[in-house]
């Protein structure tokens, strides 16, 4: 049997601590409404038709593949890339294109925005493979954001193109292994960006370059999580936090902070709240467990109990998912206990309901109300007309299951005042319920 420990008591105190400061502030709701958005099919239809038109399809030759002489580099280098200047000529040149192909594309003209994007992008390449990179992932964010798939396909295909280059160069150019991982991601080619990603971390490893490794390691996590590979993502953030453990002050990659503890601190937390969530979607709730217990012992340490009551709460609900209920019952009603005393009271009237619907899982009825009753006592101090009603309800619903007709009509009819006060939010649902009850009564 599930015990309730001094959970009255501490609602006594409460009420003295709150007798002489009361927050009077009834909840605002959010109220939805359905929008009617007229739809011409004939105009849309002929729009679709002259973007067929425009567009190009998937038998249309790569641009970026072209071989074709251009007016900007009549010609061009057959090996390397342009010097002096020459480059700074091209450069100052392919900067234009970009701004004129930005200019198109706002003024809604895609097909010549993307067409002048391709020219430059056919020509970045003679400014070396950096400037390449850069310029593939900028127009390939474009692109991908505006469900432009054969342009993605394109600069994909360029990308596995060069990518054996950059892979082979001796000695190992680390800084562009990151262009091209991070160019991968943006058009959401996996494979290669884990591929691309998993030699840098080898390189940073061999190397000892504990901020490219922290790089590297997270932009993993990133892709495996994107792409809900929550295993991986776990293995991934798991050895991320590890070098971080490991690394120190000096290791910082926060050149502003003053005091880079306050970096390693924060990457850390970061880390393992992502290694939280990730243990909760893959269904294990005691790998979840061991990451929320180390951010409440963090928080712990660093006198931050703010943010404790609700990761309480959600280790409480992984005992439940455990089958623990002693346990959950326990992190539960220490959530509540924290909250209530710091004043959030989202937080401490979500512990109690929790705790009363733990309760009645267990088909604990009595003890479901009694906790009931103590969250009554809190939405009073804090006026929380909604939060009273709502538990009003459940109180009845409880009543009546244990065939306390009157302490059900009385808790219903309790819900119906409030809900009237709320502008008759949920009015019908009461008197169909008050109306249920007398009828059962007269059976």
């Amino acid at each position: 049997m599930l015990k309730i420990q001094n959970l009255v008591l501490t609602s006594s105190c409460f009420y003295l601590y709150f007798s002489t400061y009361c927050l009077a502030k009834t909840p605002e709701f959010s109220e939805y409404t359905l929008r009617n958005n007229g739809v011409n099919i004939i105009s849309q239809r002929q729009t679709d038709a002259e973007q067929e038109l425009e567009s190009p399809n998937k038998f249309s030759p790569n641009p970026l593949e072209s071989t074709e002489p251009d007016p900007l580099l009549p010609e061009p280098p057959t090996t390397g890339t342009v010097t002096g200047d020459k480059r700074e000529e091209l450069s100052q040149e392919l900067d234009r294109l970009n701004a004129e192909a930005s200019a198109l594309f706002a003024a809604g003209e895609t097909t010549k925005a993307f067409d002048t994007w391709n020219r430059e992008l056919r020509l970045r390449r003679y400014l070396g493979q950096a400037e390449e990179l850069a310029a593939l992932e900028r127009v390939a964010e474009i692109a991908w954001n505006n469900s432009q798939k054969l342009q993605v396909q394109w600069i994909t295909k360029r990308l596995e193109t060069i990518q054996p280059e950059i892979q082979e160069q001796e000695p190992v150019n680390i800084e562009l292994l990151q262009a091209l991982g991070s160019a991968f991601n943006t058009v959401r080619a996996k494979d290669p960006a884990v591929q691309v990603y998993q030699r840098v971390i080898v390189e940073a490893r061999e190397r000892e370059d504990v901020a490219t490794l922290k790089v590297a390691l997270t932009a993993m996590g990133e892709i495996y999580l994107n792409w809900l590979d929550y295993d991986n993502a776990a293995i991934a953030y798991e050895e991320l936090l590890e070098v971080q453990q490991q690394s120190n002050s000096a290791t910082s990659t926060n050149e502003e902070t003053t005091d880079p503890a306050l970096t390693t601190n924060f990457e850390k937390v970061d880390t393992i709240e992502k290694l939280a969530f990730i243990y909760n979607q893959a269904g294990k709730p005691l790998q979840a467990i061991t990451a929320k217990e180390r951010l409440v012992n963090f928080y712990e340490g660093q006198e931050t109990i703010t943010e404790i009551p609700d990761i309480k709460i959600s280790i409480a609900g992984d005992y439940e998912e455990l089958g623990k209920l002693s346990l959950a019952s326990q992190y539960y009603q220490e959530a509540y206990d924290i909250a209530q005393s710091i004043q959030q009271f989202i937080s401490a009237s979500d512990a109690l309901e929790k705790l009363a619907a733990l309760y009645l899982s267990q088909d604990e009825k009595e003890a479901a109300i009694e906790i009931y009753k103590v969250q009554l006592l809190m939405d009073q101090q804090f006026v929380n007309v909604y939060g009273m009603m709502e538990t009003y309800d459940r109180m009845g619903q409880v009543y009546a299951q244990l065939k306390a007709f009157p302490l059900a009509m009385s808790s219903f009819q309790r819900g119906l005042e409030l809900s009237r006060q709320l502008g008759g939010y949920r009015e019908s649902y009461f008197l169909q319920k008050l109306d249920k009850l007398n009828r059962n009564r007269n059976l």
